[in-house]
């Protein structure tokens, strides 16, 4: 009796021990298998909230009309968002912009400020599929306390006009 008490004891905990081994391992080659197919759709919610959270300044989706000035060929663009410290211009051609240049954004209410700004990034590489918006990420450098007082008082203002929207 104790013999078939042991047998079926070691049984068990063998058949326990291997559903346990079987289910970790599906467990990892699915998370592997989710994982994988996210990271094909571009960056991850985690990955952005973490992005966003690197920014120094808090951004604003915005739709303002500016204008890359450059004496050859000026460009007409617009704002997609904006901060104290750069912006989203969207375009429709990359313009040729290696260094510093000057953007000319018309503020609602304040008029039109002229920056000098950077370009850090752009989609232009990418397929047109994969893009929402062609355009070039722009960092603001080398800017007077005016311009920037400007620039944060029409920030300012549209952040105000977001809370009154949204606590409405």
């Amino acid at each position: 009796m104790s013999n078939q008490f042991l047998l079926n004891s070691v049984g068990i905990g063998g058949a326990i021990f291997v559903g346990l081994v079987i289910f970790w391992f599906v467990f990892v080659y699915l998370k592997r298998r989710m994982t994988s197919d996210t990271s094909h759709q571009g960056i991850t919610a985690a990955a952005q909230v973490a992005y966003a959270e690197k920014r120094r300044h808090p951004r604003i989706e915005i739709n303002w009309p500016a204008a890359i000035v450059d004496p050859k060929h000026p460009t007409t663009v617009h704002l997609k968002d904006i901060s104290l410290g750069g912006a989203f211009v969207v375009c429709q051609a990359l313009p040729d912009l290696q260094n510093q240049f000057k953007i000319s954004i018309q503020l609602p209410e304040f008029g039109a400020v002229v920056l000098n700004a950077i370009p850090v990034w752009s989609n232009f590489n990418m397929p047109i599929e994969k893009v929402v918006n062609r355009g070039m990420g722009i960092k603001f450098v080398n800017n007077g306390t005016q311009e920037r007082q400007r620039l944060q008082d029409a920030l300012a203002a549209a952040f105000d006009k977001l809370d009154d929207g949204q606590n409405r």
